[in-house]
């Protein structure tokens, strides 16, 4: 009999509550406690339900979305109170404070939790920069630590947005740069991963950058674990018809932060050199980090959405043949697990860890590399990406996802 028992700190709603979910279903989660979860009372039940959730302010929404069907009779812990105050301060705060919102919000979190109890945990399972101070109480009782790390290690990430802000002078809101701020925050996650067992990330892409900081490449096991909800692939009309052949245009999309860690200039000077070769729609969601006069400048081959609620990304999944994201540095973004989940093919990056392999799924472009991005849109607009290929997509995705959650549950249960 299994004798694990872990306890999740989960600030925020990671990956829909992947791991928790996972632990739970496992029969190995102790608690989970977070800094607000809506919860699987009647009322928020009712509230969802479609006919009355679709009528809601968005703000309403994104309350109500703070929970995960699958967690119902799971003990789940939250601090409402912090909650608000937090995402308050996230909100309310300029990019060059944030990493100061964050350090204090991963300590108010942790002292909260050690001083609710770690109930009958023998295993923390924290993420970064919201779990140093529980994992220091944790190894005093030789209690085991797993870190989650969901971003590349800081002081690669600070080189690299340096990189681009000298790359793009001009096209930030608020310029990167390195404050004291953000070396506090860096400093913090090195402790985070000093202190840790284990240490598990989305992509090979972030263990290369633990490693080059130090970190023993043994401590670590990269699990590729998208969250895939149980939704029926997108019935796509004329799959057997190319974009060319379809006359309509290239539907291309663009989904997260429009700055420069995503790696949006590379994408609209791409479309730039598409304008009268081919037709193409781009459709870019996300909130703008870029200055408004650049976003004028890129009107005539992009259409900037801003932020939208899910339920209307999902409809945007469905409208598009090509998700392009060339992001600079990420952990493993959730989006590409989405559009590959609906069969959607992505131009990506080695840096995005995405589980795209080049031909499989997509196709994978260096890392500021216009042409190449330009070259592979040109490829979709051709070929298409038919039903077969699309059938095959899901089956690797699912997969990868699969031998994930195999790979972790191996590594937690020990």
């Amino acid at each position: 009999m299994n004798k694990t028992k872990i306890l999740v700190a989960q600030l925020g709603a990671r990956k829909h509550y992947q791991e928790p979910l996972l632990f739970h279903r496992w029969g190995i989660l102790d608690n989970l406690y977070t800094d607000f979860y809506s919860g699987h009372s009647e009322l928020a039940n009712l509230l969802r339900y479609p006919r009355i959730y679709n009528y809601l302010p968005n703000y309403l929404k994104k309350v109500l979305d703070r929970y995960e069907p699958g967690l119902k009779g799971a003990k789940i812990i939250h601090f409402p109170k912090f909650g608000y105050q937090y995402i308050q301060a996230c909100k309310n705060t300029s990019p060059d404070r944030a990493s100061q919102i964050f350090v204090w919000g991963g300590q108010e979190f942790c002292q909260r939790i050690i001083k609710y109890g770690l109930g009958e945990a023998n295993t923390i399972y924290g993420f970064n920069s919201a779990c140093l101070e529980l994992f220091e109480y944790a190894k005093q009782r030789g209690i085991r630590c797993i870190l989650d790390q969901t971003l590349a290690d800081y002081s690669f990430v600070h080189n690299l947005l340096l990189e681009e802000e000298k790359r793009w002078k001009g096209w930030s809101v608020t310029p990167f740069k390195v404050t004291n701020a953000a070396l506090g925050l860096m400093q913090r996650e090195h402790y985070e991963q000093d202190l840790a067992d284990h240490i598990v990330c989305g992509s090979s892409f972030v263990k290369d950058s633990l490693v080059a900081r130090g970190v023993d490449a043994n401590k670590i096991t990269v699990v590729s674990l998208g969250r895939l909800k149980d939704e029926k692939p997108i019935d796509y009309q004329s799959l057997n018809k190319t974009p060319q052949e379809r006359g309509d245009g290239l539907r291309i999309l663009f989904i997260g932060s429009v700055g420069l860690r995503k790696g949006i200039p590379y994408l609209l000077e791409a479309l730039r050199y598409l304008k009268g070769e081919i037709s193409f729609t781009c459709k870019v969601v996300g909130s703008l980090e870029i200055k408004p006069e650049r976003v004028a400048e890129y009107n005539d081959v992009c259409n900037f959405l801003g932020t939208l609620p899910r339920s209307q990304i999902k409809e945007l999944y469905t409208w598009a043949d090509v998700l392009v994201l060339p992001s600079i540095c990420e952990g493993s973004a959730m989006v590409t697990y989405e559009a590959l989940s609906l069969g959607v093919p992505i131009i990506s990056t080695y840096n995005s860890g995405s589980v795209v392999r080049d031909g499989i799924g997509g196709f994978v472009v260096a890392i500021r590399d216009i042409e190449a991005i330009v070259e592979k849109l040109l490829k979709i607009y051709i070929n298409g990406n038919d039903s077969e290929i699309r059938a095959n997509t899901q089956e690797y995705l699912k997969h990868i996802v699969k031998e994930s959650e195999n790979k972790l549950r191996r590594l937690i249960m020990v």
